[in-house]
Formats: structure tokens, C-alpha cells, sequence
């Protein structure tokens, strides 16, 4: 489906089975062989706003290759969106229905009276990336996912993620994850994959539990396809890592995910399990989100040089 360059356009766009009603501000368009990036955001308070804003300025910041970028709101409460609606240089998507999985909508009511919260964030972010792919352009060469809660630090991140693409390595991430799946598979927080590919062999983000999560399905059809994936090296995966970021680095003592590149650049970030969004809470021995979004104007958004 394409849409015109006037917005806001609303749509009912099915997506495994549910119908969801959005609203698309398309203000960014370019060429199909540009990659385009998609956060899929919520946010229930403020906190969860700063977080997705220093997401926002950081991939702009660090990524001056040409990029479409592309937030993806699910049904965040209205009052939290009038800052989204005034950023000039992003495509935005609001979705104004609840994601809620199959198995969860015989009894949708009766959860939103009990709890009052979200309790599908992971497939909330699967469902921002399935609307993504039936509003970007279907000539797009590549996609690039993304969480809120992350933030490129490094200028030529992009760049170095598409070095890693050929003829045989069709997606690129940061983080390898071996959780569900022993060979591995890239993590849907941060992975490009060649778009083209994707749509030719119909994959999707949606998860299928408990064997695979959010856009874990990726990696194994395009190896049962016969393709592989190139996955950078990660301190979440290998914490000696740290031990090569220098002593005068900020990035050394932040207690994030860090991602490196093939010249020992830290290139990448993600806060990771340190913060319950939904619950505006944080978890001990992690960097707070108010630590986050501090690190990010100082050291990420300025002139200075975290290494």
C-alpha cells in the first residue's frame, strides 16, 4: 500500500487478525535504496517520552548517511503525543487501537479493569513493526528495527551495519541472542535486513511463543532460506568487552548494553532491562532512565567525543 505525502492520512490497516486504526504523518521521502529506520514507541508517562526523545535525536545526530525515519506510536495516551506531532524531519504513525495478541482478546476488558496497564509490550513492538512494513515504501532496499530505548553513538554506525550485507549475509544486527534458538538469532532492539528479501520470502516480526519472540523468526527463515545474518559483538553477551573501552570513556562506567564494531568503536547502546516502562520503575544495578537521557545531552547530543 502506498500513501500520498499529505497527512495526516487515516487508515485500518489487519495485522494477525485485528484490525487497527492510525493515523500516518508522512513527512520525509526518499529514494527505495535508502534504508529506512522504525522505533515502535509507547508512552504512558514522561519518562518513557525522554527515553524515545534522546532515541530520536541520537539517530540523527550520529546518522548523516540518508535515512527515513519512521516512529511508530501504540496508542500512547493523547496528551503524551503533542511533542511527536511537532517534530518536523520524522514519519510518524499513531495507532489508536490497542495491540493485543490472539490469545489475549476474549479477555481484553476484563485485564484493562483489573490491571489498568499494559501487559503486551513485546507484541506491541511486533505489531509497530508489521504497520511500518505495510506504510514504507515497498521498494525500499532495506529495513532498520529498532526499540525506544536505544541510541547509536557512534557516526557511521549505519554505514558499518550495511558493510556487513552481500550476496550471502542478508541482515545485519547488534546483539546475537541464543535464548530460544542455539544458533542464535538477531535481536529485534537494533537489526537491518534486506527488505526485498524479507517480502519475498513473506516473513514477519510477529513472535511465536514460547519458541520464538519478536522478529526472532527472521533470522531462522533466512537461514532455512540459505542466507546468514552477521551479528556485532555485544557486552551483554561477552561483559569482558568493557575491559577494552578506555578508563577516560563515559561509555566505560554506563551500565547499558554496548556494541562494538570490527575497529573496537563503541557504536551502540541499550538500556535494556534497567527500566519497566509501563510501571515507571527501575531495577537495581542498572542505569536509571533518568541517568540515560542526562548521559545522552551531555556526552551523545553535543559536540563531544564519548571515546
Amino acid at each position: 500500500m502506498r500513501i500520498s505525502d499529505e497527512y495526516p492520512h487515516e487508515m485500518g490497516l489487519n495485522v494477525d487478525g485485528r484490525t487497527y486504526a492510525v493515523q500516518v504523518f508522512k513527512r520525509v521521502t526518499q529514494p527505495g535504496k535508502v534504508p529506512r529506520l522504525v522505533i515502535p514507541a509507547y508512552q504512558p508517562n514522561q519518562m518513557a517520552s525522554g527515553i524515545l526523545r534522546v532515541c530520536i535525536q541520537a539517530i540523527q545526530h550520529h546518522t548523516p548517511e540518508p535515512h527515513e525515519l519512521w516512529v511508530v506510536d501504540s496508542n500512547s495516551p493523547k496528551n503524551n503525543l503533542d511533542w511527536l506531532l511537532e517534530w518536523p524531519d520524522i514519519n510518524l504513525v499513531l495507532n489508536r487501537t490497542e495491540p493485543v495478541p490472539p490469545e489475549g482478546r476474549r479477555f481484553e476488558f476484563i485485564w484493562c479493569l483489573l490491571r489498568g496497564q499494559r501487559h503486551w509490550g513485546s507484541y506491541a513492538n511486533a505489531i509497530g513493526l508489521e504497520l511500518a512494513t505495510r506504510l514504507i515504501d515497498p521498494r525500499a532496499k532495506y529495513l532498520m528495527t529498532l526499540h525506544m530505548d536505544t541510541m547509536p553513538c557512534h557516526v557511521g554506525w549505519l554505514s558499518f551495519l550495511q558493510s556487513a550485507l552481500g550476496p550471502r549475509v542478508r541482515a545485519a544486527g547488534v546483539r546475537m541472542d541464543r535464548l530460544r534458538v542455539p544458533e542464535g538469532v538477531l535481536h529485534v532492539l537494533g537489526y537491518l535486513v534486506d527488505f526485498q528479501l524479507f517480502r519475498h520470502l513473506h516473513l514477519n516480526f510477529l513472535p511465536q511463543l514460547p519458541d520464538y519472540d519478536v522478529g526472532d523468526r527472521v533470522t531462522v527463515m533466512l537461514r532455512k532460506a540459505g542466507y546468514d545474518v552477521f551479528a556485532c559483538r555485544n557486552t551483554h553477551t561477552d561483559p569482558e568487552l568493557v575491559d577494552r573501552i578506555p578508563s577516560s570513556s563515559p561509555l566505560r562506567g554506563l551500565y547499558v548494553d554496548r556494541t562494538f564494531d570490527t575497529s573496537g568503536n563503541v557504536i551502540f547502546l541499550h538500556l535494556g532491562r534497567g527500566v519497566n516502562k509501563a510501571a515507571g520503575t527501575i531495577y537495581a544495578g542498572k542505569t536509571t532512565p533518568e541517568e540515560w537521557t542526562c548521559f545522552a545531552d551531555r556526552h551523545l547530543l553535543s559536540e563531544g567525543d564519548t571515546r
